[in-house]
């Protein structure tokens, strides 16, 4: 009986899952696998141990994987598509493929079927599929230029929200929260941090924007409320691209969505608003689970030929 494994290599962690031809039998999960952020190194100790640990949960070894399918952000490029591909052989045995992390979740919201799936975690992408088969994206191009209403932009502009009211003598209290969210010693040490080269990872201010928020905070609020509407802005131009007017589904997945309410009831009130025919589905996403299916495929595929 042959066994396949499902990868989602993400910004934030790694997700894996074991499975055979009709069942999952073991998942397993590590810190992020993304080389550009943890070098190859600390990719290849998180990889091993999320594949061990759904390797145990499924009793089989790793070695005995007959098709591997991960999707891995950043993968689009060849170099790190290949990087990855290594590391993943040097773990699970029989053949591995690498693919986008959008090829995956949209796999699992999809399948063959016609649909829109926006993304956002550290990073944020969408990603469409009409019957015919024509495929369009808006945004993942990084965060430096794009990626509007992620975890990284939400940091990155809470910063400057926050900078803006201190400028007009507001004495924020999201600023304090900031530099606090940063390890600054105090506002000198945490201009220098956030004008550093290369720049810090403003991904991980967003757990503090959305505290904030919680504790009624009116710029994190008005920030994630913003989120939301950016996440629908894009959502909408990749809809009007495949569907022109016609019905479509729209999927939502990452921990943007799944950690902020206000972001989930913006993006539905603005998504309705800009593409009133579109039908956002109440639906769980599981990457992971999208890549152990086409592993599936895949194998099945390379067996009939």
């Amino acid at each position: 009986m042959p066994f396949f494994l499902g990868i989602d290599g993400g910004g934030t962690k790694t997700r894996c899952i074991v499975g055979d031809e009709s069942s999952q039998l073991g998942a397993g999960s590590a810190s992020s696998c993304r080389v550009q952020k943890v070098g190859e190194a600390c990719a290849r100790d998180s990889l091993s141990a999320a594949i061990h640990e759904a390797c145990v949960q499924a009793g089989v070894s790793p070695r005995q994987i007959a098709w591997t399918c991960g999707g891995i952000t950043g993968a689009a490029r060849p170099e790190i598509a290949g990087v990855m591909r290594d590391l993943i052989g040097s773990v699970a045995g029989g053949a591995v493929e690498v693919v986008g992390d959008i090829e995956i979740a949209y796999q699992d919201a999809f399948g063959d079927s016609a649909g829109v799936i926006v993304i956002a975690g550290t990073g944020a992408i969408v990603f469409g599929r009409n019957d015919a088969g024509a495929t369009a994206r808006c945004s993942g191009w990084g965060p430096a230029v794009s990626d509007e209403g992620s975890g990284y932009w939400i940091g990155a502009e809470a910063v400057r929200a926050a900078l803006h009211a201190q400028d007009r003598g507001e004495n924020p209290r999201l600023l304090n929260e900031l530099i606090a969210g940063f390890g600054a010693q105090n506002f000198e040490d945490f201009i220098v941090l956030v004008n550093a080269t290369p720049p810090p990872d403003f991904s991980t201010l967003f757990p503090v924007v959305i505290s904030e928020a919680e504790n009624d905070d009116p710029i994190a609020r008005n920030l994630l409320s913003r989120a939301g509407r950016e996440l629908a802005r894009a959502a909408e131009i990749v809809i009007k691209k495949l569907f022109d007017g016609e019905r479509c589904s729209v999927a939502a997945h990452g921990g943007v969505f799944s950690n902020s309410e206000i972001i989930r009831k913006n993006f539905a009130e603005e998504l309705r608003t800009r593409a009133p025919r579109s039908i956002l589905l109440d639906r769980t996403v599981d990457p992971a689970r999208g890549a152990l299916q086409l592993a599936r495929w895949r194998f099945k595929g390379c067996k009939a030929r």
